[in-house]
C-alpha cells in the first residue's frame, strides 16, 4: 500500500507526494502540485521531507518531463535505465537515489 506526504497551506492541499515503502527502499509513484502553485518550491519541500530518512529511492519519469528530471537530479537521482516507448511511445526513464548507508 502507499503513503502520502501532503503539503498544506491554510488547510488547503497544494501538493502531495505518493510513495510505496518496499522493504528498505522507497518507490515514488507520483508527485502532484496544483498548477497555480508550481514553481514555488513545494515539490522541493516534499522531496526534502522524503529523503531525510536516507533510504534508497527509485522512480520512473517521462523523458519529456524536463522539470521533474531537473528536480530529481537536484536531489542526487541518477538515470539507471530507459523503458523505450513505455508512455504511449514516449520513453520512461528509471532513476535512483542510493542511500548513504
Amino acid at each position: 500500500y502507499g503513503h502520502f506526504i501532503v503539503y498544506r497551506k491554510d488547510n488547503n492541499i497544494l501538493g502531495y507526494l505518493y510513495y510505496s515503502l518496499i522493504y528498505d527502499r522507497i518507490e515514488i509513484n507520483q508527485i502532484e502540485v496544483l498548477e497555480e502553485e508550481r514553481r514555488k518550491g513545494i515539490a522541493s519541500k516534499l522531496m526534502e521531507y522524503l529523503i531525510k530518512d536516507n533510504l534508497s529511492i527509485t522512480l520512473e519519469v517521462k523523458e519529456t518531463n524536463v522539470a521533474a528530471i531537473k528536480l530529481y537530479k537536484k536531489y542526487g537521482f541518477e538515470e539507471v535505465a530507459v523503458r523505450h516507448g513505455y508512455y504511449n511511445g514516449v520513453d520512461g526513464i528509471l532513476m535512483e537515489k542510493r542511500s548513504d548507508k
